[in-house]
């Protein structure tokens, strides 16, 4: 029997929480309450919205201390060489030419019986949080790998270009705004499947396990 395009069992814990969403059909992105609101809805969006600002927050908290980890050098750029720009420019591009490509398109049926309309709704949950921690993880390494190089050139710009350039790429990027939902969305059905991605996202939020119910 051929395999199916979705998987049919949770493979590891965070496969299960997807497995275990219930999917309100119909819902679209006119349903969403918008960023803040959506935090007291008990939705699957709203929990990740409320994760992504707690992971918002770590880059502004380094950006705070690094007068305390950068030491200064002479000179009106702290004596940084400009070449230490240069493994800045590289991870953004690499975040701008490789995040906005997450994720893939999901997989048109190739005949009948199409899949369970649940089934696709719950694959297409796993590619978004997929794709918004893979852009997340581009993004906030374009303002990390500032820090190392600010302490080799001892000048607290390198770090304060690299939060410039990597932090308005991870709120475009990575940021579930009802916009960054639907360029996921368009992204999943690139290929001409439906992804019923809103319908997952609106879904209410399943009770969250221990590592004992895993």
């Amino acid at each position: 029997m051929a395999q199916p395009p979705f998987p049919m069992h949770p493979r590891s814990a965070r496969d299960h929480g997807a497995m275990d969403v219930a999917p309100v059909f119909g819902a679209g992105p006119g349903d969403d309450p918008g960023y803040l609101r959506s935090l007291r809805t008990g939705t699957v969006l709203g929990r990740m919205r409320a994760m992504m600002l707690v992971l918002l927050a770590a880059p502004v908290a380094i950006l705070a201390i690094s007068p305390f980890i950068v030491r200064d050098g002479d000179g009106r750029l702290g004596g940084a060489p400009p070449w230490i720009y240069a493994p800045l420019a590289v991870v953004a591009l690499a975040a701008v030419l490789v995040g906005p490509r997450a994720p893939r398109a999901l997989p048109r049926p190739a005949g009948p019986p199409a899949p369970p309309r649940v089934l696709v709704a719950r694959a297409s949950l796993l590619q978004f949080r997929s794709a918004v921690l893979l852009r997340f993880a581009l993004t906030e390494a374009v303002i990390l790998v500032g820090l190392p190089l600010a302490m080799v050139g001892h000048s607290e710009l390198v770090f304060a270009a690299g939060f410039a350039v990597g932090y308005p790429l991870l709120v475009r990027l990575a940021l579930p705004t009802r916009g960054g939902v639907e360029r996921i969305r368009r992204r999943l059905e690139a290929g001409g499947a439906e992804s019923l991605l809103w319908p997952a996202l609106l879904a209410p939020a399943p009770p969250r396990r221990s590592a004992g119910d895993a």
